[in-house]
């Protein structure tokens, strides 16, 4: 689309130059997370599952305020990257609409990867979570990348904004979105709500299953604040015979405390396991991770201690 300042056309921001903005938006927050981590690091660890709400609170914060009308529609990337968020009028946004703007973008973002109960990933939640995570990430992935007309994303058109060169003035000159582009993201949000009806009952067969009771057995322990378990195989190169394989099963557990280089509860996991999957006496080692640290959406810190045995060697302990 070309420029005409007499008429008040003007050009929108590619899709690299939004992309580099973000890019450095984020690393600004990032850097702001990691600062606060180092100083706040015990008060982030017992926020467990809800540090990505504060991570949450503080994106919206800096986006609402920088690209509405008290900063010139300006995060500091698009200040560094020349561009700016307007509405259709060429004005910038109000605060309400900027913080607007922000959800449909940050809500996939920070719910991606989060700690849920069990209760919650077999409940109603679980559409609602599916529709905000994957619904709303692929469509706004989807239109960054192919709606080249207007360049305008998901949560562009929930309120109506564009991006374009800082220097333009006026109202901006743009069509609508092509029909095939909203009929595309009308599809993955449907996709993205019924998928959880088709995957729901994987949790009751193998190797889900045992995989969740594994997670139950682990989590009743007073200091674990969430756990992550995964099966699977290993695959050396072993010279003159091929490959090697080696099976097992990976506990994670996340630590309300400092103390992880604690052998004793490494084995009380290690043994819950063995315990709650009758398959894993079978495996060739039992993998325990004890992790203390943080995830707020914007940082993350993290120290570990791995400790590795075949499940002879643990129940031998």
């Amino acid at each position: 689309m070309s420029t005409d300042q007499s008429s008040g056309v003007r050009t929108i921001a590619g899709f690299w130059r939004r992309l580099g903005a973000f890019f450095l938006d984020c690393l600004l927050l990032g850097a702001i997370g990691v600062t606060a981590g180092f100083f706040l690091i015990d008060e982030f660890v017992r926020l467990g599952p809800w540090g990505r709400l504060l991570g949450f609170s503080v994106a919206i914060a800096y986006f609402g305020i920088f690209n509405s009308r008290l900063t010139g529609g300006q995060s500091v990337g698009k200040r560094l990257l020349n561009i700016k968020v307007v509405a259709k009028d060429g004005t910038p946004l109000t605060v309400q609409k900027s913080f607007l703007r922000f959800i449909p973008l940050g809500a996939p973002w920070f719910l991606n990867n989060a700690q849920f109960p069990e209760s919650v990933l077999f409940s109603f939640w679980l559409y609602v979570l599916s529709i905000l995570v994957f619904g709303l990430g692929l469509s706004i992935v989807y239109l960054y990348v192919f709606n080249r007309k207007s360049r305008q994303s998901l949560h562009d058109l929930l309120v109506d904004s564009y991006v374009v060169p800082a220097g333009a003035t006026g109202p901006v000159a743009s069509t609508a979105p092509w029909r095939v582009h909203l009929a595309v993201t009308a599809l993955l949000l449907a996709a993205a709500g019924v998928a959880p009806y088709f995957t729901k009952n994987l949790a009751v067969n193998e190797p889900i299953a045992s995989l969740m009771n594994v997670g139950r057995a682990v989590s009743s322990e007073p200091w674990v604040v969430h756990v992550r378990i995964n099966k699977g195989k290993t695959f050396t190169a072993t010279t003159g015979k091929g490959n090697s394989t080696t099976t097992y099963l990976g506990v994670t557990a996340f630590s309300k405390d400092r103390d992880i280089e604690n052998v004793a509860r490494a084995k009380r996991l290690a043994n819950l396991a063995l315990l709650a999957d009758s398959s894993a006496g079978g495996l060739d080692a039992i993998q325990v991770t004890l992790t203390y640290g943080y995830d707020i959406g914007i940082a993350s810190s993290w120290r570990s201690q791995n400790y590795a045995h075949s499940p002879a060697e643990w129940l031998a302990q």
